[in-house]
């Protein structure tokens, strides 16, 4: 039996012990809400799978990104890469290097337009919140798989200043130390005017180490995080608030290896012909009004996000002097939306609706030195969404939801190849008008269990193949669309124990590809259909004297129903036809799953120790690199003390080793190691 099916099955009895706990005295939790429709509503009785993240929940553990909501969320993989990052939620994942996710992101209640990339770190984050299945009802476009919110802390929250200070490393490799540092304020300067500003620093020299040279920094990187928010409570019961989220990241490039062939090296070890680095700048700001009148509340946010990306790479991650490629990306949107709520406290009807409205320029530059070939892109996209959504509450038990949404996009884009033979010059655009209904229903069997189902459509943007076109008929690709059903229960107990059940079915038509055509270059197509169903099992529960328990496990089947395509073939030098149709789709394991024993409030002490882990999973479409299943433990122990709180934490505890990344070229296997064994201290005060 695989390893990943026994330690699923080992965590199942934590389910099954919830009705004994139940049984504990009474113990009170503070309420979680969640914005599924532009209103808050307990999480507990929302018609959705939600995952939350407090300040509560990332205090004393390192891992405040990402990762951090895959640890607490079944079938949800993190894949941090070379390349870049991606949230993969049910096994729904986009092409390599698109420009869309089909999981969105909004900071601050601003939609981010390229998705996981664009998404800055959690620093001063007051909640965090992964709504799964598609929120395209309410917010638009690439929110085919999920929405992901995260919001800073509100301007005078804080009430005082709040600093650390931390050193980190790992003895995988000879590397220095890492080191992180922050400070950050929120309070109120008058009765009317309250502020958050704060910055964070860190700075890591990697483990990956070049076997010819004896350089180890090859996985440096630097970063540098900033918040502001200023709230003004206006005379006529409004309210303005202005928040800025920033950051700048400095990073090396050089973690990709060989695996096979004469290129090969160890774990950890990589040996380039040409230093390799990447430099990113991200910003989101938000202007938000808001004020309430007789009968609807109203909120206006104006969004405006920057993204620029510079990169210099190796070409093929060797000692072979075969030239770099560059890439630099630069992309502005600005965007305005202005909402109606019903009031809070209104019943039995809740609603919503709003227009949102954007306007996206993204120019792009790519370039394969090895291959002589230079392409130029500029992408112009303009786009308005029209939404509503109503929850009727037919009785004290039973609400009935509806919604739909109008999108229209409209984009055009031009692309300039320069290569050997010459240059050429070629448009294309695309306009779509998308309808994406949603329906709702959920029944609380009794004031603490209820029972929900949820029916939406979903889809994935079209765009432009800015990285591998050749002509106008390979530049272009359509949006891809999906239905997805979920349904599942929710059950508090007494003692403050919680369990959430989840089945869910998602059907894609018209996925978008990558698709490998004559002269070294791809065109993306909407060839192929999937579909992915599972269940999933998320609990939490009071064990007394401090002690908590928390545990995940998820089963999904993620696969490809069509898919036919062409790849190249290194024993002809040609492309052959192949059928991927009945393939799993990339980074879908069947199995995820996770365990966290949590200790707190006695004495000044508090800790944790987790296992999370999946099953075997593929990187490519063609299911011919598999990732065999792991797991990882991490622990954190802390110290309370006056105005500070120490924490000594590790992850990765044991070094398992596993592949972020991984490919097969003409020259053998190229992989991206995963993270190492690493340990730190960290330390906290507030005043």
């Amino acid at each position: 039996m695989p390893r990943s099916t026994c330690l699923l099955m080992a965590i199942l009895p934590a389910f099954c012990a919830f009705p004994a706990l139940a049984q504990e005295t009474p113990y009170e939790l503070p309420p979680i809400f969640v914005s599924v429709h532009h209103w808050d509503e307990l999480a507990s009785q929302a018609a959705t799978s939600a995952t939350v993240l407090t300040p509560q929940d990332r205090d004393g553990t390192p891992k405040r990104d990402l990762q951090a909501i895959t640890d607490r969320s079944a079938n949800v993989v993190f894949q941090r890469a070379n390349s870049g990052e991606r949230l993969v939620v049910r096994g729904i994942s986009a092409f390599d290097n698109a420009l869309a996710d089909p999981v969105g992101y909004r900071v601050n209640g601003v939609s981010l337009p390229l998705g996981t990339l664009q998404l800055p770190h959690f620093f001063a984050a007051d909640q965090v919140t992964l709504l799964k299945g598609p929120q395209g009802t309410t917010i638009g476009r690439n929110s085919e798989a999920g929405l992901l919110s995260y919001d800073t802390l509100a301007p005078g929250s804080l009430d005082g200043w709040q600093a650390e200070i931390g050193v980190n490393g790992s003895d995988a490799g000879a590397s220095p130390l890492g080191a992180n540092g922050s400070l950050l304020y929120s309070g109120w300067l008058n009765d009317d005017v309250a502020l958050t500003f704060g910055a964070e620093m860190a700075g890591d020299q990697g483990v990956i180490t070049d076997p010819a040279t004896g350089v180890d920094d090859g996985g440096k990187s630097e970063r540098l995080t900033a918040v502001f928010g200023v709230q003004w409570a206006l005379e006529n019961g409004a309210s303005l608030r202005l928040t800025s989220v920033a950051e700048h990241e400095d990073l090396n490039k050089e973690q990709f290896r060989y695996v096979s062939g004469p290129q090969a090296t160890g774990r950890f070890q990589s040996s380039y012909s040409d230093p390799s680095s990447e430099t990113r700048d991200m910003s989101v700001t938000a202007l938000e009004y808001s004020q309430s009148f007789d009968g609807f509340d109203l909120t206006a946010i104006t969004g405006f996000t920057t993204f620029n990306r510079d990169f210099t790479l190796d070409f093929d991650s060797s000692r072979l002097p075969l030239g770099v490629t560059t890439l630099d990306l630069e992309d502005r949107m600005l965007s305005q939306e202005i909402r109606l709520t019903s009031p809070e406290g209104a019943g039995p009807l809740k609603w919503s609706a709003g227009v949102h409205v954007y306007r996206q320029k993204t120019d792009v530059a790519f370039n394969l030195g090895a291959l002589s070939t230079d392409r130029q892109t500029e992408i112009t996209q303009s786009g308005i969404g029209l939404y509503g959504f109503g929850e009727y509450a037919v009785n004290d038990r039973l609400r009935l939801g509806a919604g739909v949404r109008l999108d229209w996009t409209e984009s055009d884009a031009t692309q300039q190849l320069t290569t050997m033979a010459g240059s050429s010059r070629y448009e294309g655009s695309q306009s779509d008008l998308t309808v994406l209904p949603k329906l709702t229903a959920a029944y609380d069997v009794t004031p603490d269990t209820t029972l929900y189902g949820t029916l939406a459509r979903g889809y994935l943007p079209g765009g432009y193949n800015y990285a591998f076109a050749s002509d106008a008929g390979s530049l272009t690709y359509d949006p891809e669309y999906s239905w997805s059903f979920e349904t599942g229960v929710k059950k508090d107990f007494a003692s403050g124990a919680a369990l959430r059940l989840a089945g869910f079915y998602t059907r894609i038509d018209d996925k978008q590809i990558a698709e490998t055509i004559p002269g070294a270059a791809q065109r993306i197509s909407n060839a192929a259909e999937a579909e992915t169903y599972g269940i999933e099992a998320e609990a939490s529960a009071p064990l007394g004297q401090g002690w908590s328990v928390r545990a995940t496990a998820g089963w999904q089947k993620a696969r490809a129903t069509s898919f036919e395509t062409t790849v190249f073939d290194p024993g002809t030098g040609g492309l052959r036809p192949v059928d991927y149709s009945g393939n799993a789709l990339p980074l879908a394991p069947e199995t995820t799953y996770g365990l966290a024993l949590s200790y707190d409030g006695r004495n000044g002490w508090s800790g944790e120790i987790a296992l999370n882990g999946s099953g075997n999973y593929y990187f490519d479409p063609g299911n011919t690199i598999e990732q065999d299943g792991y797991h990882a433990v991490d622990v954190s122990v802390s110290r309370q003390f006056d105005k500070g709180k120490l924490t000594v934490w590790a992850t990765n505890l044991f070094d398992e080793e596993y592949y972020a990344s991984a490919a097969n070229t003409v020259r053998g296997t190229v992989v991206e190691d995963g993270a190492a064994r690493r340990f730190g201290v960290n330390y906290r005060m507030e005043w």
